[in-house]
């Protein structure tokens, strides 16, 4: 390659000395350095075919030399921004080649929207032949390139998550004259050094409509590449010019062992049989038996469906099918999304003891959980996805993409677990994939080809199934698979996720499914819809009386029974404040011993509940000790009905709906116990016959507003369809008893199906809430990206963000509350000791309005120590509460949590 003399774009500062006192750094980093630091990051991840980067050029019309010299090309434009006197200001290095200041001119936008206007003007220069930009085209044809290349400068100048803002505003005053020469000059050595041929297909509908679809990967792989070739440590800042050809080497050199340091891809294991993953089972279960037979043989992406009753092994058996489908490979990782970070942590336990076995031996694959906590070991924890330094100063001090936002990135762990090979976590972390959250295609860039195992989808409200029907519609898109699970969903809800990943995937409509038999198997491919009834063990079957109950002393009363019974109990509260004002009530009897009473909900520090999970765990789980259950006491809220593996001797529950009932009453003699609780595995089960006590209003044939009474108000804020309660109630006393799986379609339908009508004094908080869900599904509709918009500002109806301005989830906006104590010196110090993470164990989360009711009677730091502690741990928004070292205040404690001394009080 010639040397360049014109090298104007040399005088242009890229990153520069976060700590100028350093004198082992340069002072600054040349912008064209920089550029090509990360273009080459971007070239070894093509060049290795990480995340299948070479299909996916191949898809947009990019094949050898072309593919890889386009991706350095188009990475060593990210920063062309900065090619701006108004930009250049904010560092100032007299004595020094850089360009100097000018007066008049100033950055009134971010460089990443003063980089697209740049490339604007360049490329309106260059359909006009005013410069050689790119490869020589005919005139006429330069134009019909706009449309592609629009695209692809947005997802290079969008590399800070956000796509670039594409409307001119104030950006030309940020530029003078000789800085637009400067780029030009750079970008035309750029083409010379690296050349290639645009594609036909890219003048073309349809190849442009194909680049707005994949735009999202390349968006994700950028942002990654501009991460990587930001790390001083794998590439240290140099102001010393030199031509391109002689940086080049240079740079590839680092760029090679920065992108080595990422994992490589884990070879899958070969599937054989179930024994791999789960040496324990010696006979499959008919829902096990199914998916290790299932024909998953179908070109292109798979949605399976399983419905099926408490301990028909439903995990086991979506494990199965993703080994079978890793080992056909038609999946390169899982991602497990559950509802809540409670059944998060027992799916993580779960997966350690498995994960191992979807790889070869030899593989070292990476397993994270998505909310940070204990579990998040440094042997699961240490890949790319943490810096080995502080990045470089390279923004403005008020600029909201400062590099401050890449250490927020690194130091959550639910971003990260997206990125390794098996991630467990919430839901919310993939639909913030499919929202204008800042970030969100690097998520979609960790779900690519992966494996989706969602669970218990039926706890979500209709804005989440809107979002969750967009996730599907994505993922379908990208040739993922997905796997869900739940005990029973109604017909709709099933449509709905048939429909959107048919939709995605772009199947062709496979009509309308056959009336569901329960259990219930849906699988949807490229070769249509198959469903399956399936049988039911006889050990699993299982009928469960309902008693009903209607005060609160009735309930109390249950519990002393079972106690003195010497046998344990759960009473299954609708919220914090009624379980917290229950516990409360029985410590202050003392009939009950307090050793032998727990409280478990979700207003305690992480550290604090995962505490009380695992004592939870340790009384009512199955391997329990003998006698270690024996008259124990559990009082909770909806965070033990799912997917912790609980078995409790006598259940109360406060009126739900009627799925979640039938949750909870799958925690009701779940095992087979002998009469001592000791587990046996054969029928019959020698306790009493299963009661679910349901503590409810009287019968109301004609029930109006205010049927709940006192002691359920609150239900009727936590549940608003107040109609789908009063169903429930209905159906129950209909049937007299929760029959699995005999009578669970008729329940579940009964209730959602709307089969019975609700009393007249009834209908409009009905109709509100109907309301309310075609309202959720409209706001969610416009939350949700429209994928074939492509990486752009108008792919969202919102603004994009990366605070709380929209949320993955309805209701009332939460707040970050940490827990801290001031240690000798003044510091704020966390609540939680030891761990890898005291911060996050010392994290919990309350309703906005709840902290605005409260927050005057607990104890906070000043605003100037507050202000320190978001800064210092990028959480703009958090708040802090402090406690002693011991982790105790008047408003919080060890045993119940964030609350006030009138706790039993509290509303809402």
């Amino acid at each position: 390659m010639a040397t360049i003399p014109d090298a104007d774009f040399l005088h242009y500062w890229g990153k520069t000395n976060r700590t100028p006192d350093d004198k082992h750094s340069a002072p600054y980093h040349l912008l064209a350095w920089h550029c090509l630091d990360v273009a080459a990051c971007g070239h070894y991840m093509v060049r290795n075919n990480l995340f299948q980067a070479r299909e996916m050029l191949a898809a947009c019309g990019l094949t050898g030399q072309d593919a890889e010299n386009w991706i350095i090309w188009l990475l060593a434009c990210h920063d062309i921004g900065k090619f701006a006197r108004g930009f250049q200001r904010y560092a100032a290095f007299p004595g020094t080649p850089l360009v100097p200041p000018l007066a008049g001119v100033a950055a009134m936008e971010r460089h990443d929207s003063l980089g697209f206007y740049l490339w604007q003007t360049l490329f309106s220069a260059w359909c006009n032949q005013e410069n050689q930009l790119l490869a020589d085209s005919a005139p006429e044809n330069r134009r019909r390139y706009k449309s592609a290349l629009t695209t692809w400068m947005q997802i290079a100048t969008g590399h800070h998550g956000i796509p670039p803002d594409t409307l001119e505003n104030k950006s030309a005053l940020a530029f003078d004259a000789a800085d637009i020469r400067a780029a030009c000059h750079y970008l035309e050595t750029l083409t010379r050094h690296f050349p290639f041929t645009l594609p036909q297909s890219w003048k073309t509908r349809d190849g442009q409509k194909t680049l707005k679809q994949h735009s999202w990967f390349f968006a994700g792989l950028t942002i990654l590449a501009d991460w990587m070739g930001s790390d001083q440590a794998q590439f240290p800042l140099l102001s010393e010019p030199m031509t391109i050809d002689t940086y080049w080497p240079l740079a590839c050199e680092k760029a090679q062992r920065a992108v080595s340091r990422l994992p490589a891809p884990s070879a899958h294991s070969a599937y054989h049989d179930h024994r791999a993953l789960f040496p324990f089972i010696d006979q499959l279960t008919p829902l096990q038996q199914q998916a290790a037979t299932l024909d998953i043989s179908a070109p292109g992406p798979q949605l399976m469906i399983l419905e099926d009753v408490t301990g028909a092994g439903k995990t086991e058996a979506a494990l199965i099918l993703t080994h079978r489908l890793m080992a056909a490979g038609k999946g390169s990782g899982l991602y497990v999304g559950l509802p809540t970070m409670a059944t998060a942590n027992a799916m993580y336990t779960r997966l350690a003891q498995a994960y191992r076995a979807l790889f070869a031996t030899e593989a070292s694959p990476s397993l994270v959980l998505a909310h940070g906590g204990r579990h998040m070991s440094a042997a699961f924890s240490q890949s790319l996805w943490q810096p080995t330094s502080t990045q470089a100063q390279d923004y403005a001090p008020d600029d909201p993409n400062t590099s401050a936002a890449c250490h927020a990135w690194f130091a959550d762990s639910r971003k990260k677990a997206l990125l390794a090979e098996v991630g467990v976590g919430t839901l919310d972390q993939l639909l913030m994939g499919v929202m204008p959250f800042r970030h969100q295609s690097l998520r979609l860039l960790g779900m690519q080809n992966k494996i989706l195992l969602l669970d218990e989808v039926h706890a979500y409200d209709g804005y989440m199934v809107k979002l969750l029907e967009g996730l599907l519609r994505f993922h379908a898109a990208q040739g993922g698979s997905a796997i869900i699970l739940s005990a029973t969903l109604p017909a709709a809800l099933r449509e709905k996720l048939l429909s959107a990943f048919e939709s995605g995937a772009g199947f062709l409509p496979g009509g309308d499914s056959q009336p569901a038999g329960y259990p219930w198997l849906s699988h949807r491919t490229s070769h249509g819809l198959a469903e399956y009834q399936l049988a039911t063990r006889e050990e699993v079957r299982r009928t469960v009386a309902i008693d009903w109950l209607h005060s609160r002393d009735e309930a109390l009363a249950v519990v002393h029974r079972a106690v003195a019974a010497r046998q344990c109990v759960c009473w299954i509260r609708n919220t914090v404040d009624d379980a917290t004002g229950i516990f409360r009530h029985l410590l202050n009897e003392g009939i009950i011993p307090k050793e032998d009473l727990l409280l478990f909900h979700s207003r305690f520090a992480f550290g604090d509940r995962m505490d009380i999970e695992e004592k939870t765990l340790s009384w009512f789980g199955k391997h329990t000790p003998q006698g270690a259950r024996r008259g124990k006491v559990l009082i909770a809220t909806q965070v033990v009905e799912q997917s912790l593996d609980l078995d409790f001797d006598w259940m109360i529950s406060d009126l739900a709906p009627i799925d979640f009932l039938i949750q909870r009453a799958g925690r009701l003699q779940r095992h087979i116990r002998d009469a001592r609780g000791r587990c046996k595995a054969t029928l019959p089960d020698e306790r009493h016959p299963p009661v679910l006590h349901i503590l409810a209003p009287e019968w109301q044939p004609e029930a109006a507003p205010g049927w709940l009474g006192t002691e359920l108000r609150s239900s009727g804020f936590v549940y608003q369809d107040q109609a789908c309660l009063w169903r429930s109630q209905a159906m129950l006393r209909q049937f007299g008893e929760i029959r699995m799986p005999d009578n669970a379609r008729q329940l579940v339908d009964g209730v959602y199906e709307q089969q019975i009508s609700a009393p007249e004094g009834l209908q409009p908080l009905a109709d509100l809430a109907f309301g309310k869900v075609l309202s959720q599904r409209a706001v969610a509709a416009q939350n949700l990206l429209l994928r074939d918009k492509g990486y752009a500002r108008d792919a969202s109806d919102f603004l994009w963000s990366d605070n709380r301005e929209f949320s993955t989830r309805t209701g009332e906006e939460s707040v970050d509350i940490y827990l801290a104590w001031r240690d000798d010196n003044g510091q704020l110090q966390p609540q939680a000791s030891g761990g890898d993470f005291p911060w996050e164990l010392s994290h919990l989360s309350v309703r906005l309005s709840w902290w605005q009711k409260h927050a005057a009677s607990l104890d906070t730091p000043d605003d100037d120590t507050l202000a320190h502690f978001r800064t210092t741990h990028h959480r703009p928004a958090a708040q802090v509460v402090l406690v002693s070292p011991q982790g105790v205040a008047p408003w919080y404690s060890k045993q119940t949590g964030l609350g006030l001394a009138d706790g039993e009080h509290l509303a809402g």
